[in-house]
């Protein structure tokens, strides 16, 4: 069989040149669909559900709404496992699937049996909702509004610019799920009531409630003729927008006493106010000039990918859309990305890009040095190109991204790719150097005498080449195996070891035996490497010893194996490497019981700290949680994303950690907080 598609591909030579540039433009087609991550998502199959619970506390708020859900997931098919976080007016709920369930179906299941859910949650308890599509590492882009006029516009303003503006031009980009809002007030129209005055007129809120409810809302009143027109008839009472809408909601009535109405304004305040709120965002930049600048509360978006979506598809269709957005704003409001996972990605792929070419190098100098032939070392440093090129289409094609693990499988694999292009090369170069044999001057049907000794040359090591790529692959497949997180983590970089390898396998059989007719015609003589004879000479004193004392070799052998294996406690093993990013993410814990109020004033006192270190180019807080959807943390918790200048500009420190645990020591000194570094903290990381 291996002889056949030598063969095959010999005589169809050009057949197989313009596969290869069929190649080159399917490679133009595929390759910039192809998903670009930072590393594999390993986030299990899970649909979350929310709800609210305004006035609840943590314990109605399990009794209620969170064990009525978990009773109920448990039923849907394929369900793994179910967990729930419950909090004073928050109920969480994770219903966890199988390995392999799809995603959809999974969203679905849990759809269907929540219906059943909300008939056993009291009514106005809560409304279950369940969570955006997305995944542990969605959080691809986050911005902030602010303005340099408070005045102007206050957190409430910014927050409704936010949720009316920016989210509804920000869910149109392919690949956005949600859009969380964080931070700033959301406005609301309030009613104030006065006891007092309920008393002296009897009335009781519940009168009021049902009295705004009812005198909010427009009727119809289907058609009426009147000649050869057709009306519309309609009865408007919906409540106007704006102060206006606080007259609206102050003049409704509520009742008649003694030929008296009683209207809301009588009783009660009507007038904008703030929802009650668990999160707070705060932000501290650096001006051009150098001084740092308190920026106050602001107001800060966080974009959620969907799963399986292209990152930087994604994050690229986020921007083209921020000139519109910030056109939409009104004069003395700007958006600022604060983190962009794009950056995170494009580090990724020039890191491993950068291994590879330097692999590529390497492999060049090799294959010049030892084959002393310009046009050998060409064809088989055709295969590397070709071989990635096709692991990388398929993996578009198959929806495999390309993210650390993938592509430095790639870059390990570049020297095995290499490997049955070299012993391929070497044969036919040696074959057709040699004289030719008066047999093989020509062939049936106008072979050439070139021909045929290529012909020979890739039959004799085709079976060699072969079973050594399919060592190789063998040697990968154990982490097709693997489950969960771990198989998650490294299969990408088995698959597209695998693909990369059968590619190579491929080109080595068919494409260089192919393109060395063209290539390997007349000119080509073999030239003595300088590098082998100091080699064969070593090799000729060794080989001769160790064949005398065969017993010495296999102890020493051991004897390296067992320091080796002695060396094993001594390396440091973690389960992701520390990225970095340009960014650095600290947490900070105060007591459970600190208020919002309180959790402010530490996270202004610690932006002031990180002030004096000028390697800081901003210093934002996270209070508590955004919008329901995202992480339910306490307001005791407070998130500060710092933004650094490039390493080289440093001068406090010359390495992420050293300025690390300067920022840890300056900070530790705010009384009841704990700040946590990177180290110490999952969550805090130095991306």
């Amino acid at each position: 069989m291996l002889n056949r598609l030598i063969d095959l591909g010999i005589v169809n030579r050009q057949i197989v040149v313009l596969g290869l540039l069929a190649l080159i433009a399917a490679a133009a087609i595929l390759l910039p669909k192809l998903n670009l991550d930072a590393f594999p998502d390993v986030t299990n199959v899970q649909v979350v559900v929310n709800t609210e619970a305004n006035g609840l506390a943590a314990e109605e708020v399990e009794q209620l709404i969170t064990y009525p859900i978990e009773a109920v997931m448990y039923a849907a098919p394929n369900v793994e496992e179910v967990r729930s976080i419950s909090r004073t007016g928050l109920s969480v709920v994770t219903v966890v699937f199988k390995e392999g369930t799809d995603l959809y179906f999974a969203r679905q299941m849990v759809f269907e049996r929540l219906q059943t859910a909300k008939s056993q949650i009291p009514s106005g308890a809560g409304l279950p909702q369940i969570g955006p599509n997305t995944s542990g590492i969605g959080q691809v882009f986050q911005y902030v509004l602010r303005t340099k006029d408070p005045q102007q516009f206050d957190a409430m303003a910014l927050r409704g610019l936010n949720d009316w503006v920016v989210k509804l031009l920000l869910m149109p980009v392919d690949g956005v799920t949600q859009v969380l809002s964080f931070g700033g007030e959301v406005r609301q129209y309030q009613v104030r009531v006065d006891p007092s005055k309920l008393l002296s007129y009897g009335v009781r809120i519940d009168d009021i409630r049902d009295a705004i409810e009812a005198s909010n809302r427009n009727a119809g009143g289907l058609f009426l003729d009147q000649g050869a027109e057709q009306l519309v008839i309609r009865g408007i009472g919906m409540m106007r927008s704006g102060n206006q809408g606080l007259d609206d909601i102050a003049n409704v009535p509520i009742k008649e006493d003694k030929g008296v109405v009683v209207r809301v304004r009588d009783v009660a305040r009507v007038l904008f106010g703030g929802e009650v709120r668990q999160g707070a965002v705060t932000m501290t930049v650096r001006e051009p000039d150098g001084t740092m600048t308190p920026m106050g509360e602001v107001v800060s978006g966080i974009v959620l990918k969907r799963v399986g979506a292209n990152t930087k598809a994604t994050i690229d269709g986020i921007k083209e859309r921020l000139p519109l957005i910030q056109k939409a704003l009104p004069a003395g409001v700007t958006l600022d990305p604060i983190y962009d996972q794009s950056d995170l990605v494009d580090k990724a792929v020039a890191t491993v890009v950068k291994a590879m070419l330097e692999t590529f190098v390497l492999v060049i100098v090799v294959l010049i040095l030892f084959l002393m032939n310009l046009r050998a070392a060409l064809l088989v440093l055709l295969s590397v190109p070709i071989s990635a090129g096709l692991a990388l289409m398929a993996m578009s094609y198959l929806d495999i991204s390309a993210n650390l693990m993938s592509l430095g499988g790639l870059t390990i694999a570049i020297g095995m790719m290499v490997d049955g292009s070299v012993v391929m090369m070497e044969n036919i170069f040696v074959h057709i150097t040699q004289p030719r044999p008066p047999s093989l001057a020509g062939g049936p049907g106008g072979s050439s005498g070139l021909t045929l000794r290529i012909q020979q040359a890739a039959r004799e090591v085709s079976r060699p080449v072969f079973f050594a790529v399919i060592i190789i692959i063998v040697v990968f497949t154990p982490l097709f195996s693997l489950e969960g997180v771990e198989g998650k983590l490294f299969q990408p970089m088995a698959v597209s070891i695998v693909l990369a390898m059968a590619a190579s396998l491929l080109v080595a059989l068919v494409v260089i035996p192919a393109l060395a007719t063209y290539l390997l015609g007349a000119g080509v003589h073999h030239k003595d490497s300088y590098i082998f004879p100091p080699i064969e000479r070593f090799y000729g004193k060794v080989l001769p010893a160790a064949l005398r004392h065969p017993r010495k070799v296999v102890l020493g052998a051991l004897g390296f194996f067992v320091v080796s294996l002695a060396t094993l406690p001594l390396i440091g093993t973690e389960f992701m490497p520390e990225l970095e990013e340009g960014t650095l993410n600290i947490r900070v814990t105060l007591p459970a019981a600190s208020s919002l109020d309180t959790a402010l004033g530490v996270a202004t006192k610690l932006e002031a700290r990180l002030q004096a270190f000028p390697e800081v180019t901003y210093a934002s807080s996270r209070i508590g949680r955004a919008e329901l959807g995202g992480d339910p943390e306490p307001v005791s918790n407070i998130e500060i994303l710092v933004g650094l200048k490039p390493v080289a500009d440093w001068t406090t420190a010359s390495n992420r950690k050293a300025l690390q645990a300067q920022m840890e020591k300056s900070m530790s000194v705010m009384p009841a907080s704990n700040c946590r570094s990177p180290s110490q903290s999952p969550r805090g990381s130095m991306n």
